[in-house]
C-alpha cells in the first residue's frame, strides 16, 4: 500500500539541485489547499522543518527554490509533504496526501581503529582479540566460529553466503522457483571442501580442505575463506572477513559469475543470532519493506520495530521484511546488547525465520517456535514482480546483474 499510494499521487515534486518542481495532476485542485511542509534531516534526524503555502494550479507545473541550504558536514535529505490543511470525513488534519524526496548522501567510510590487536596461530584455529571482543576463525570447519563482544557470544552459526528467498506468490506463478532452484541448494549446500571431479579414486572424490588465506597488517588482519557451490557447472565465492581493533569486522563477499547460471535472487550473507535479540532499528528506507521495484513509495530515515513485526502476515509465509537503502542497522536484546550492521545502502532484513523455513510452511500456524533472529545484509535482492501472479517474470532492470564480478563490502560490530 506504501507504494500504491506514492504512485497513485496526484502532486509528483520533481528535484533539481538546489530547486523544486510541484507538478499538480488534480484536474480541479489548487495545491495551496493543502499545507506544504518542507522537511531537513541530517544522518536521519530532522533538523528543521517549514511550512508554507504553494500555489500550482491544476493540470500545471511551477518551480521554485529549495527551502534550505544544505551543509556538507553530514547526509541530507529534504522532503517536500503535502498534507491535509483541516479534517475530512475520511483522513484528519495532517494527513499527508503526496511526498517527495532528495537525498544528498555522504560515502560509507568506517574509520580504521589504531588500538593494537593480538593474533594467536593455532593448528586448526586462528584466534584475534582486542579490547572487549575476540574473533575465532576456524580452518576445520571454514568460517567465523565465533564472535564474543563485551564477554558474550554473538552468533549461533557460522555465517555464511545467501543467494536464496522464499518464493513469493509472483514467484511460484512465474516457474521462478525452477529456473533458480540451483541457489537454492547453494545457499544450503555451501562448503568450504571440494571434490575433485577429474578424479574417480575414494581418496580424491574425498572432500578436501581449501587453504586459509591470512593476511596481517598493522592494527588489522584478514582471514579469507573459498567456499564451493553444488551447482552445475561447478561455482565458488570467497568471504573474507577483516578484523579491526575496535571490534569492527568488515566483511567482503565475492564471486565470479558463471554464464549458465544466470542471475540469483539474492547476493549476500545470512547470521543466524540469539532470538533475544529482537529490536531492529535501521536507517534506510522505510517504513514499511522495500523491494527494487518496491521502493519508491519509502522514505530515508531513522525506524525502529520488533524482529516478529517484519513477518508479514501473508496467508502463505514467504518472502517479507527486505528493507533497502540500509546505512545502518542494529539487531539488540532488551539491555540495548546486540549487533550493527553497516555499508554502502546494503538490503537488510531480520525475521525469525530463515528463508527456507519460511518457504516450507504453507501456513503461518506451521511455522516452528521461534528460536532464532536471521539477519540477512545483502548487496541486492531481486525484485517482487506483480505484473500479474501468473506468468510474469521479474523485469531485467530488477534483477541482480551478473555481467562482472560481484563484490559486496559491509561492516558488522558488537554493541
Amino acid at each position: 500500500m506504501q507504494e500504491v499510494k506514492y504512485n497513485y499521487q496526484n502532486i509528483s515534486i520533481l528535484f533539481d539541485t538546489d530547486t523544486f518542481t510541484v507538478v499538480n495532476k488534480n484536474l480541479f485542485i489548487n495545491t495551496d489547499q493543502y499545507a506544504c511542509v518542507s522537511i531537513l534531516q541530517k544522518d536521519g534526524v530532522v533538523i528543521e522543518e517549514k511550512e508554507s503555502d504553494i500555489g500550482v494550479a491544476p493540470l500545471s507545473q511551477a518551480s521554485f527554490a529549495l527551502p534550505f541550504e544544505i551543509p556538507k558536514d553530514g547526509e541530507y535529505a529534504v522532503t517536500i509533504s503535502f498534507r491535509l490543511k483541516e479534517d475530512t470525513c475520511w483522513a484528519k488534519a495532517g494527513h499527508e496526501i503526496a511526498f517527495g524526496q532528495k537525498v544528498y548522501k555522504k560515502p560509507f567510510v568506517w574509520n580504521k581503529s589504531e588500538k593494537l590487536l593480538r593474533v594467536i596461530h593455532g593448528k586448526l584455529n586462528l584466534g584475534v582479540k582486542g579490547d572487549g571482543f575476540d574473533v575465532l576463525f576456524s580452518m576445520l570447519h571454514g568460517g567465523l566460529v565465533s564472535y564474543r563482544y563485551a564477554g558474550k557470544e554473538m552468533i549461533e552459526k557460522i555465517p555464511m553466503p545467501n543467494f536464496w528467498r522464499a518464493p513469493v506468490d509472483n514467484d511460484l506463478g512465474s516457474l521462478a522457483t525452477a529456473r533458480y532452484a540451483q541457489w537454492k541448494i547453494a545457499s544450503m549446500y555451501i562448503s568450504h571442501k571440494s571434490i575433485d571431479a577429474q578424479k574417480d579414486d575414494a581418496y580424491h572424490t574425498a572432500f578436501a580442505d581449501n587453504p586459509v588465506k591470512i593476511t596481517e597488517e598493522d592494527n588489522t588482519v584478514t582471514v579469507t575463506f573459498l567456499y564451493h557451490m553444488p551447482t552445475t557447472p561447478h561455482s565458488t565465492c570467497e568471504v573474507s572477513y577483516t578484523v579491526y581493533a575496535d571490534g569492527a569486522v568488515r566483511t567482503k563477499l565475492t564471486y565470479d559469475p558463471v554464464k549458465e547460471l544466470g542471475d540469483m535472487p539474492e547476493f549476500g550473507m545470512l547470521f543466524t543470532l540469539n532470538a533475544d535479540y529482537d529490536h531492529v532499528k535501521w536507517y534506510g528506507l522505510g517504513p514499511a519493506e522495500t523491494y527494487a521495484d518496491r521502493k519508491e513509495g519509502a522514505k530515508l530515515g531513522i525506524y525502529e520495530n520488533k524482529v516478529t513485526d517484519n513477518l508479514a502476515k501473508y496467508l502463505v509465509p514467504q518472502e517479507c521484511g527486505n528493507k533497502m537503502g540500509v546505512r545502518y542497522a542494529s539487531v539488540t536484546d532488551a539491555k540495548g546488547r546486540g549487533m550493527l550492521f553497516a555499508g554502502d545502502e546494503i538490503n537488510f532484513s531480520a525475521l525469525p525465520y530463515t528463508p527456507h523455513e519460511m518457504e516450507h510452511a504453507l501456513h503461518a500456524y506451521e511455522l516452528a517456535n521461534v528460536h532464532h533472529t536471521i539477519v540477512r545484509v545483502a548487496l541486492a535482492q531481486m525484485g517482487v514482480a506483480g505484473d500479474d501472479s501468473w506468468r510474469a517474470r521479474v523485469h531485467p532492470e530488477y534483477r541482480i546483474d551478473v555481467s562482472k564480478t560481484l563484490e559486496f563490502q559491509f561492516v558488522f560490530k558488537g554493541i
